[in-house]
């Protein structure tokens, strides 16, 4: 029987609401994401630095992390395109 080593892995830090946004886009394409440290954000939100220390974070599985991170920049590369 083969054994399958899949863990999750953090594809995304940042604010509560962009975390939110971010789950939201990975879950639309397939991808099930889990969101870590959700409450912190909503209890303590001052404490919050998108993408450092206490930031909430957008994980999904180590099988979805190559395609996860294409679909986040590409979102991302999108919505700088809108803004200019």
């Amino acid at each position: 029987m083969e054994e399958i080593n899949d863990s999750l892995v953090a594809v995304f830090a940042g604010t509560t609401l962009d975390a939110g946004m971010i789950q939201s886009l990975l879950e639309e394409q397939g991808i099930p994401a889990f969101i870590q440290n959700e409450l912190m954000g909503s209890i303590a939100p001052w404490q919050i630095m998108p993408g450092g220390a206490g930031a909430v974070k957008v994980q999904v599985s180590s099988t979805n992390q190559e395609r996860a991170l294409q679909i986040i920049n590409d979102f991302s590369l999108n919505a700088e395109e809108e803004e200019i």
